[in-house]
């Protein structure tokens, strides 16, 4: 376990610091603090650590593994995801509370001159990225396989304050579009697991974009409306370029020390080149205890969780700090209507700030999501936090 690890380590050093690669980050792992790394017990296994994949069908198989058959039974796991939406709540308040002040100034052109509180109100959201995301995707998982495909948008939408007259912009955006695939194996009775997969992405950026109340005035819309167009026609020429397009590998070991206690590691982005540009190899180690007393396979199936983990290793791209790479948790899941209602509740703390979250199912067939973290704007923990909260429907069985 440790000298696969350390495989893992060497393999990853060498790219600290190129760019950060496309790292799928679902719910139920960010409700509990993103540490995943040796939970992996279902389809998130796929983007945390593929050799979970060889928990599928097994935790909770009284045949095939006695000694863990009191752990919630999951032989196959496929789910479809419409539409998440993460966005930073605080900021869009404060934008929204501005907005309803000055509603009339941005309708009306007297209006708009004869208010006076207008740019001091203006002043606290001066080129203030508010970052929003969207994300869609499907995972499929058994035991020992597993394939997914997801996209991950993000927009930082701003305002300038400028001298003369007030604008409105995008810091930039950001679109990952990523299909993946993964086996996994046991060896040593089922203690020892481990998993690789292949991954596909592709990257698109768009840098600033910028536009004034001049550029809205007909004699310079033209203009304006050529700028877009140019680089709409880029982003066009760009996805067209079949050497962008990103080939990593991802891999992962689990060790199952005893019925409660597994211990994890997994790299993901490994050897990628996207966008003609090396990747950081994502690097976690972790730990989880699932009390074996407190799980339930019966009708009222229940699972309990708690997890560690030492989280992207090998990152410095915010300034490596230690507190940053800490992530715990722990979840609470339990049927609550036998074979109609299920319920997730979880809470964490992931580089330094607190994570909570809900989750489950209704009839087997339609899930729910919603989770709440932090992510570091600054260099180090504590310094600019930057809160989201994401919403996520979907099916599958």
């Amino acid at each position: 376990m440790f000298a696969l690890s350390a495989m893992l380590a060497l393999g990853s050093a060498p790219c600290v610091m190129a760019a950060s690669g496309p790292i799928h980050r679902t719910l139920r792992p960010l409700a509990m603090g993103d540490a995943f790394t040796a939970v992996v017990d279902d389809k998130d296994a796929m983007h945390y650590n593929p050799a979970g994949l060889n928990l599928m069908g097994r935790l909770g198989n009284a045949s095939r593994r006695p000694m863990m058959a009191r752990y919630p039974l999951d032989k196959f796991d496929m789910h479809m995801d419409f539409l998440g939406t993460a966005l930073p709540v605080d900021e869009a308040l404060d934008i929204l509370r501005f907005w309803q002040n000055h509603q009339e100034s941005f309708s009306d052109a007297d209006a708009f001159k004869n208010d006076t509180s207008l740019s001091n109100d203006l002043s606290p959201f001066d080129r203030r990225p508010v970052r929003t995301a969207l994300s869609n995707g499907g995972e499929l998982a058994m035991h020992n396989f597993g394939m997914a495909y997801w996209a991950n948008a993000q927009i930082s939408p701003y305002v300038d304050v400028g001298v003369l007259l007030p604008q409105a912009g995008v810091e930039r955006i950001d679109v990952d579009v990523v299909g993946q695939i993964a086996g996994a194996y046991s060896y040593f009775d089922d203690r020892l697991a481990v998993g690789l997969g292949y991954r596909m992405a592709k990257r698109e950026q768009v840098g600033t974009i910028q536009i004034s109340l001049a550029d809205l005035q007909e004699d310079r819309r033209d203009e304006f409306n050529t700028s877009m167009q140019d680089t709409l026609d880029q982003k066009l020429r760009e996805i067209s370029d079949l050497g962008s397009i990103g080939h990593g590998i991802d891999a992962g070991v689990l060790w199952q020390q005893t019925s409660d206690l597994r211990l994890g590691a997994a790299v993901q982005n490994l050897f990628m080149v996207l966008n003609h540009e090396m990747v950081t190899p994502r690097l976690s180690v972790g730990l989880a205890y699932s009390p074996l007393r407190l799980q339930s396979n019966g009708r009222w199936k229940r699972k309990i969780n708690f997890a560690f983990d030492l989280a992207d290793l090998v990152n410095s791209e915010r300034n490596w700090k230690p507190l940053n790479k800490i992530n715990m948790g722990g979840e609470w899941e339990q049927t609550l209507i036998p074979w109609v209602l299920k319920g997730r509740l979880s809470a964490g703390i992931k580089g330094g700030y607190p994570t909570a979250g809900l989750g489950g199912n209704l009839l087997t067939v339609f899930h729910y999501e919603f989770a709440t973290w932090a992510e570091e704007g600054g260099y180090y923990t504590g310094q600019r936090e930057e809160r989201y909260y994401m919403m996520k429907f979907g099916i599958g069985i």
